[in-house]
């Protein structure tokens, strides 16, 4: 059996539509880490990072929000969430796997952090995401192309992680609610996956 270890109060909610859809909520244990706990030697033992959420699944660990997102979508393929390797729309796939959690994540964790926009210009070549204009511009004109999915007819892990990180970007007054969003988030608002997560409330009338 795998084993998920996570904290309720942590980004690794992000992972809970993705183990809905492929629908292995009861073939993992999930064991609730507190923040005390994270950097003690039991935990730091698993991984070294001292950070969840981290997967172990027959002695391999996955330890980062886009690795354990690629795997469990490879690991069911058959639940059809991830494109085939030899599949053309498999870059567009990874390409949005990594931006939410590279450019995206750190551009949301410097909001949150209020680090200074003199601070931001000063070091910009040096931050993955760059420039805040870059992130709303490659969101936008990106995700208005979704039809209705970002890769097209089928929901992929990628609108998973795609919506949930917007949907938190948003309601954390991160990110604007910006028009070109909504049609995607309308959609992806319907899941079942995705229907207990209050955020997306503003999305569904």
């Amino acid at each position: 059996m795998m084993t998920l270890y996570n904290n309720p109060q942590s980004r690794g909610l992000t992972l809970l539509p993705l183990l809905k859809e492929l629908e292995i909520e009861n073939q993992l244990e999930q064991i609730e880490i507190v923040y005390t706990e994270m950097h003690q030697p039991a935990y730091e033992q698993i991984n070294p990072m001292g950070k969840v959420p981290c997967l172990v699944d027959n002695g391999i660990v996955i330890s980062e929000m886009a690795a354990i997102y690629v795997y469990l979508a490879d690991k069911y393929r058959e639940k059809g969430l991830a494109p085939a390797l030899d599949d053309p729309k498999r870059g567009a796939y990874l390409k949005w796997m990594f931006f939410c959690h590279g450019p995206l994540t750190e551009y949301i964790d410097i909001k949150n952090l209020k680090v200074l926009q003199t601070e931001i210009e000063k070091n910009r070549r040096s931050l993955s995401f760059g420039h805040e204009d870059s992130v709303f511009s490659f969101l936008k004109h990106e995700i208005q192309k979704a039809n209705p999915y970002l890769l097209g007819e089928k929901c992929s892990a990628a609108d998973l992680y795609v919506a949930y990180c917007l949907i938190f970007a948003i309601s954390s007054e991160i990110l604007p609610p910006f028009d070109e969003f909504k049609p995607f988030l309308q959609q992806m608002a319907y899941r079942d996956s995705l229907k207990d997560i209050p955020w997306f409330q503003r999305y569904r009338t």
